[in-house]
């Protein structure tokens, strides 16, 4: 069979996302809907938000209305890393226990930014990473994928991490390492930030706060909170 001849295509663009790196908007819904690729069916949330604010694009976005695609995972049949759970990190700091449907109605500030995700992996010429099962391997690689700043009347991430650092100088002080571990392993707020337990079963959370200079440790092993000065 005669193969045809590649020709270059200059119809309309269908996909490549939006161009939008960084900016505000209200969000007016967020419908989950599926969708089907390869022959798999997935589901996919639609941010759709109005009175957009470009504050990052990768070209001109004269637009006054976007549309943010993330593809969604059951967190109870994820391993985590994925597009959907560097948002849903992002949403729990400023609205933890929450419904996603608190958003809707907010003035937000979204931006893509860094974030481990779960990827096919490839050797250094391009080709796909095959085990011994001839099975392609996967691993966690550094991307970007989209993430809320902030939202107006829940707060920022940044804030939200602020006043967690100092929460858990507060939960340290005055107790030696081990008593710690079991008062942050058992509580809420730390469980609820997997990267925070791996942190502390690693034993690398308090060698950050001490070296850092939010805490000390006394002769005896206690753990000592260092009074911040503005």
């Amino acid at each position: 069979m005669t193969q045809e001849p590649f020709r270059p295509s200059t119809a309309e663009p269908t996909g490549g996302g939006t161009p939008l790196r960084r900016f505000r908007g209200t969000l007016q819904a967020c419908p989950l809907r599926k969708a089907e690729r390869e022959g798999k069916e997935r589901l996919v949330v639609d941010f759709q938000f109005q009175d957009i604010e470009v504050l990052e694009s990768e070209s001109p976005y004269p637009f006054p209305i976007a549309s943010i695609s993330i593809n969604y995972i059951n967190p109870q049949e994820s391993r985590g890393d994925t597009n959907w759970e560097a948002f849903s990190r992002t949403f729990r700091k400023v609205a933890a226990g929450q419904d996603i449907e608190v958003l809707v109605g907010h003035r937000q500030e979204w931006a893509m930014l860094p974030a481990k995700l779960r990827r096919p992996l490839t050797d250094e010429e391009g080709n796909p990473v095959i085990d011994g099962n001839g099975r392609q391997v996967w691993g966690n690689l550094d991307g970007i994928a989209w993430q809320i700043v902030s939202v107006d009347g829940l707060g920022s991430v940044e804030q939200a991490d602020t006043d967690f650092d100092s929460f858990i100088v507060d939960l340290a002080d005055g107790k030696t390492e081990p008593a710690f571990y079991e008062a942050a392993l058992t509580n809420s707020k730390v469980t609820a930030r997997p990267s925070i337990v791996t942190a502390i079963t690693e034993r690398k959370l308090l060698a950050v706060l001490i070296e850092s200079g939010r805490l000390t440790r006394d002769t005896e092993g206690v753990l000592h909170k260092v009074e911040q000065t503005s």
